[in-house]
């Protein structure tokens, strides 16, 4: 199972068609109206089932009556990226249970046709997909076996990093796919022009998403017959009613999107002929409790229903195989699996000892009534209120009814030749019957204003370059007006910036429908781009992305710094001054090093403050015992490395004695620990900031920010400081303080700047 795509659940709004007057009655009290229906042709290569070639299962005697029973069209062969068909083997090594020729005799013997999914970019190091020749290969010899396989798709979700793991080309990118998937498609049709060719298709609605499907679409439009798109839109477990309610909304949404991106990206002439195939389903992204319970069959129902009514062309259910499960308050059958919950599938793979091999869960019974009503062929009139879906299936079978309760009240529903009472979060299917009356209003497309082909896409002007910091100005036309959908992209070694989706941003400082002045990613949020080369799109208000167009990045102006005459000590400021520096921080630092201990980079344990950092001038503390051991006095070296990964030559530094503070201590008599002493004198400073009083005896130190024991301040001023005598009375950050001993104790008081005073004498009193 793949990491799943998503959609956005939408309210019914989307679905409100004109009324007719066939009521629908709730508890026998309220009525409402059913509208008209959404109507369509069906038959059994509407709907597919995807199996594997590492199943076991397929190999069981039981499996051709299962597949046969659920009756479904089609079956998606083989979801395994690493598989070879010429080989039928691994990648990391063994055979498959199932060959392709397999897989044939198993379509043969159902009656089923199949989709093939080729291996996309597998080569050079593993054969059985990738290059056009070897999809011309695959389909010569399909044909030369007479293998009823009427469809390929090229990979499958290639826009996901999640597989990117099983591509060996280095290029993870939309347009590598998309040129390759052109020349695949017309090999494949040139050996068999009645293949239908299918390219991956993302429901995602961010920048990258985006770009991947309409790269897709305006290269591949003239040579594929359908997208590929796979739907699990509910990422977590909801309730019974919830479930059933929220599949229209999230159905409705996906197709909608899926049609407005193909209208707006291929020309009409070829967007006519390419066909939606949903070929991976599921409601939810995970298995859950409900998987294996008549819920499930509901839902499974009522989306086949829902996705051809909205012209899916193909809906394939993922899957045939199931697993055990683990019992639990929810479920509390025992079984002897370690999973938690069974593989969301129609069939048990005999591992639960209720449940034997291929039998069927309730989501396939369900399916398997709603396939068996299809016939040889069939009409689907399908009806959808807030609280219903109601099908009505007419075939060479006669006429079945599939009404789903998706609301939380008991549902009257009018048949033709009765009525039933439908239970809240449930379906009932009927035989030999119809929704009644007959006079219905049809209505034949999806709901929703279709976008139409937008010949003028938005356009970079080339080329564009830049160092890391800078604001830049990217021309262009058709970038509309800024909004919430509005977005500079830029992609350099995989990390991706300024998307919706995106960690890091990319400060956009003006747009205009031709200009949009952005500022080149120099460390402010996220890593500095590298010297180098760098992609760039712009994703428009209305959710248009540009072809991409390379962005070069330059080395950044080596900083340049110096640093006058100070009073440089452990502790204090120090000013440099230069350019080049980089408006921002970011992930630049200052490197001091002294006597083989280095301080301030990123893998440095000891720190360095930076106190303020513009493009022409820092100021830095000079490490004084806060993060490491304090500076020596005699030499040392400061570097200053910008966020664009340019470095000044290292300036040297003396370091010499701090200037000491005019401080006393007015004390007539000893002192008791939880005493309050005040240090008088000047120059402390109006705030303590960085300052603190250090109390110190017998090797035991208080109140410095590398002790451990520390010392509370009551009271900070320029000219007097107030503090508590250690007692272990107090407890400060959950640390115990032990007593001062009687005797002889040294107190330094040190400012915000660094400056300490001499050791001020403490007398302590003996205790009482």
């Amino acid at each position: 199972m793949r990491v799943l795509a998503k959609t956005l659940v939408v309210c019914l709004g989307l679905m409100i068609l004109s009324t007719t007057n066939v009521p629908l009655k709730m508890d026998s009290t309220a009525t409402v109206q059913i509208p008209s229906p959404l109507r369509t042709t069906i038959s059994r290569l509407d709907y597919g089932i995807n199996v594997f070639s590492y199943d076991n299962q397929l190999n069981a005697p039981s499996t051709l009556p299962a597949l046969k029973q659920l009756d479904f069209g089609m079956q998606q062969f083989p979801n395994a990226n690493e598989w070879s068909w010429t080989s039928n083997s691994f990648r990391s090594g063994g055979q498959a249970p199932v060959s392709l020729k397999d897989w044939g005799h198993i379509l043969q013997s159902t009656g089923n046709q199949g989709l093939f999914i080729f291996n996309y970019d597998e080569n050079p190091t593993f054969t059985g997909g990738g290059t056009p020749q070897d999809a011309a290969e695959l389909t010569q010899y399909i044909m030369a076996q007479h293998l009823p396989i009427s469809a390929i798709v090229i990979g499958s979700e290639e826009y996901g990093s999640w597989d990117h793991y099983a591509n060996l080309n280095p290029s993870f990118s939309p347009q590598y796919y998309a040129h390759q998937s052109a020349l695949i498609a017309q090999a494949i049709h040139l050996v068999d022009p009645a293949m239908k060719v299918g390219v991956s298709f993302t429901l995602g609605q961010g920048p990258n998403s985006l770009q991947w499907d309409q790269t897709v679409l305006r290269q591949d439009g003239p040579y594929i017959n359908f997208v590929s798109v796979h739907d699990y839109p509910n990422q977590q477990t909801l309730s019974n009613h919830s479930l059933l309610a929220s599949l229209p909304g999230e159905i409705a949404q996906a197709m909608q999107f899926i049609k407005t991106e193909i209208a707006a990206n291929v020309p009409p002439q070829y967007a006519s002929h390419i066909q939606t195939w949903v070929t991976e389903f599921n409601p939810y992204g995970q298995p859950g409790p409900q998987s294996l319970q008549p819920i499930y069959g509901a839902a499974m129902v009522e989306s086949a229903m829902l996705w051809r009514a909205f012209s899916a062309n193909r809906l394939f259910i993922w899957s045939y195989d199931g697993q055990a499960h683990v019992a639990n308050s929810s479920w509390p059958v025992a079984t002897n699996s370690s999973q938690p919950f069974g593989l969301f599938a129609l069939t048990g793979d005999g591992q639960s000892p209720e449940l034997g091999m291929n039998a069927f869960y309730p989501s396939a019974v369900d399916l398997s009534q709603f396939m068996q009503a299809i016939g040889s062929q069939g009409r689907l009139s399908l009806w959808a209120t807030p609280n219903t879906v109601v099908g009505q299936v007419t075939s060479n079978q006669g006429s079945h009814v599939f009404a789903i309760n998706t609301g939380t009240q008991t549902q009257t529903l009018s048949l033709s030749h009765s009525s039933s009472q439908i239970p809240p979060a449930s379906i009932g299917i009927y035989s030999n019957q119809s929704v009644s009356p007959s006079n219905f209003q049809i209505t034949t497309d999806m709901p929703g204003t279709m976008t139409t082909y937008q010949a003028n896409l938005p356009t970079i002007r080339e080329p564009l370059s830049g160092t890391p910091g800078d604001t830049i100005t990217l021309s262009g036309s058709g970038f509309g007006e800024k909004s919430v959908n509005s977005h500079v992209v830029i992609s350099q070694n995989g990390i991706n910036y300024g998307g919706i989706q995106d960690a890091y941003t990319v400060s956009i400082q003006s747009w205009t429908p031709n200009q949009i002045r952005f500022v080149i990613p120099g460390g402010a949020s996220g890593p500095a781009l590298s010297t180098g080369s760098a992609q760039i799109i712009v994703e428009t208000g209305s959710q248009v992305v540009s072809t991409p167009a390379p962005l070069t990045i330059l080395p950044g102006s080596h900083p340049n710094a110096s640093i006058a005459s100070q009073n440089i000590y452990p502790g204090g400021l120090v000013t440099i001054s230069g350019s080049h520096f980089g408006n921002q921080q970011g992930s630049g630092y200052i490197l001091i090093s002294q006597n083989g201990i280095n301080y301030g980079a990123p893998s440095d344990v000891y720190k360095v403050e930076v106190i303020q950092w513009t493009n022409d001038q820092i100021q830095v503390q000079i490490p004084g015992g806060a993060s490491g051991p304090a500076l020596t006095t005699g030499k040392a070296s400061l570097q200053i490395v910008s966020a664009s990964h340019q470095s000044t030559a290292p300036l040297a530094l003396t370091i010499g004695s701090p200037p000491q503070l005019s401080a006393a201590i007015d004390m007539t008599s000893a002192v008791h620990p939880g005493q309050i002493v005040t240090i008088t004198g000047s120059n402390f400073g109006v705030q303590q900031g960085h300052g603190y009083v250090e109390v110190s005896q017998s090797g035991v130190n208080y109140g410095a920010p590398s002790d451990y024991y520390p010392i509370q301040i009551q009271h900070w001023s320029n000219s007097a400081v107030s503090f508590m005598v250690p007692t272990n009375k107090e407890s400060i950050d959950n640390r115990f303080e032990p007593n001062l001993s009687p005797g002889k104790a040294t107190v330094t008081l040190t400012n915000d700047t660094g400056l300490k005073s001499l050791p001020l004498s403490l007398i302590v009193a003996e205790t009482s």
